[in-house]
């Protein structure tokens, strides 16, 4: 009888303890400063997480399955200042080269979007007469830094050949709780 009254005794009592906390989850984009967290294979690069695979060449496809067994998506440059900075870290490492991205317009030719969002591509980052669907088979967009000349572009080229490519990851979020 009394571990029965101890058992009610203690569940009432834990109970209290529960109630008289609140607790306060706070959820924020991206990794807070202070925190020692490793982006790898990812290098950061103002607010966005990129992988430049350097070693390896890949068709468009395989490229994109690659980039999601990472869980990211091949390159989408959504803004000027993504294009600005982008174009700023491959100088700086001078790993100038064609890389794929997501962009494409296999969904309707002539209509470039960015695959992983759908979003139509800015015509200022196509290079001089681009796209120009050489042959009527180039529907995938990769990007170019060039060590020689000045400047970056992107251009269409056919789906099937052989480049490095670029993954985007996801931004990150932090999850927090304040205990009152």
């Amino acid at each position: 009888m009394f571990l029965k009254y101890a058992c009610i005794l203690e569940c009432f009592g834990l109970l209290s303890i529960c109630l008289a906390y609140k607790l306060y989850p706070i959820v924020t984009e991206d990794i807070p400063g202070n925190t020692n967290v490793t982006t790898g294979p990812f290098v950061r690069i103002t607010r966005g997480y990129y992988f430049f695979e350097m070693n390896v060449k890949k068709n468009w496809f395989e490229a994109y399955q690659s980039c999601h067994l990472m869980d990211a998506e091949l390159l989408s440059i959504e803004t000027e200042e993504e294009w600005r900075d982008l174009n700023a870290y491959v100088q700086e490492f001078n790993i100038g080269e064609f890389y794929w991205t997501s962009g494409t317009d296999q969904g309707k030719i002539g209509q470039h979007v960015w695959f992983a969002n759908n979003k139509p591509i800015d015509k200022a980052m196509w290079g001089p007469n681009q796209p120009d669907n050489a042959n009527k088979m180039e529907h995938c967009v990769e990007y170019n830094w060039a060590k020689s000349k000045t400047g970056s572009w992107i251009n269409d080229r056919p789906c099937e050949f052989q480049n490095r490519y670029i993954c985007e990851a996801r931004h990150p979020k932090t999850a927090s709780f304040v205990v009152w």
